[in-house]
């Protein structure tokens, strides 16, 4: 058994390395500075609609979606936007339409290919908000004047400004950065509502958030086709415990549960995108993986990087040796963090 005062300058300098910073004012500071100027350029342009009906289509997906769908949500009322949420069955006829941002234009999803074919010849603007897109080169170049896309990563903005040159195509940032997580952490509703919703969805996978809170590190991994690997061990889906994107008042809740969850864990490693911009902005240590189409790679280099506790993991794939390294690993920090440790407590059990 150690010392007592050398168990309590161990203690002390344990503090130091490893305690949590996540409230520290200069780092909160400095991420809603960074958050605020990346919201920026969306602000502006969300502010042409205002006093306006639209119709505005969220995009379908799990509770990842449902964080851009309230996050979008607020930042039309923040615009003084008048928006009515439909589906993509809508009369679109000499209608403004706001899409909802995700990575649904992808080979492997077709939902907001459909959307667009359903408004493109009928709506008098059409807006998307920021996407991952892949091929769909034909209804790429089927686009006029009417419309303008906007892309959450270089590659998408590149692919699609190629396809067509005179389209209105603009380089943005997803929009659950538009989230104020502690406005929604707060919210007293969600506080009313969400927690037999949030037990409910953790337990289904037999976990709950004080099990979540014991972990050194919680792997939300993902479970479905885009993962990387079908043998990935998770701790939790988190993106899939709360259900998908449905009304307005459900997806908020299912944000509240999905940030709450998250906000729960000490150190994080996940393939999920959503779960590392919840990260970011509650300012918890994550390490991200990439996904089975390279968004989460291109989507760290565009918007992540900045925010100094989101790691970014390299696996095999092309495209990866475009972005050089910046942070070490979770494991590498934490592994470095414990020989400095180990040789503090030498150093103390020698004096």
């Amino acid at each position: 058994m150690l010392p007592t005062r050398v168990a309590g300058n161990f203690l002390h300098q344990y503090a130091i390395v490893f305690s949590s910073t996540k409230f520290n004012r200069q780092t909160q500071e400095q991420m809603i500075d960074l958050t605020a100027t990346m919201r920026t350029d969306m602000e502006l342009f969300l502010m042409q609609f205002a006093g306006e009906r639209v119709l505005f289509v969220p995009n379908e997906g799990n509770v990842g979606d449902c964080l851009i769908f309230a996050a979008t949500l607020d930042s039309f009322s923040k615009a003084s936007i008048d928006f009515e949420v439909v589906n993509g069955s809508a009369d679109f006829r000499n209608r403004t339409v706001l899409l909802g941002g995700g990575g649904n234009l992808v080979g492997i999803y077709r939902g907001m290919r459909k959307t667009i074919e359903a408004c493109r010849d009928r709506a008098e603007r059409i807006v998307l908000l920021p996407h991952t897109i892949r091929g769909n080169a034909d209804l790429i170049q089927s686009l006029d004047d009417r419309a303008t896309v906007w892309c959450r990563d270089s590659r998408s903005f590149e692919h699609v400004s190629t396809l067509n040159p005179s389209l209105d195509c603009r380089l943005g940032h997803d929009m659950a950065f538009h989230c104020d997580v502690d406005q929604l952490m707060n919210d007293r509703k969600c506080n009313e509502l969400g927690p037999p919703l949030l037990n409910a969805g953790l337990a289904q996978y037999r976990t709950s958030l004080d099990k979540i809170s014991r972990l050194p590190v919680v792997r939300f991994m993902r479970t479905d086709r885009e993962a990387l690997s079908s043998r990935a061990q998770t701790d939790l889906d988190v993106s899939r415990a709360f259900g998908g994107v449905t009304d307005a008042e459900a997806s908020k809740l299912a944000s509240w549960c999905f940030l709450k969850t998250i906000s729960s864990a000490r150190r994080v490693v996940t393939d999920r995108l959503h779960v590392a911009i919840a990260c970011a902005l509650l300012q918890i240590d994550c390490e991200l993986l990439d996904n089975s189409y390279n968004k989460n790679r291109e989507i760290y280099a565009h918007s992540l990087y900045g925010f100094e506790r989101i790691a970014f993991l390299k696996t095999a794939g092309e495209r990866i040796a475009d972005r050089p390294a910046r942070k070490k690993s979770l494991l590498a920090r934490a592994a470095r963090r414990t020989l400095i440790l180990r040789d503090r407590l030498r150093e103390i059990a020698a004096q």
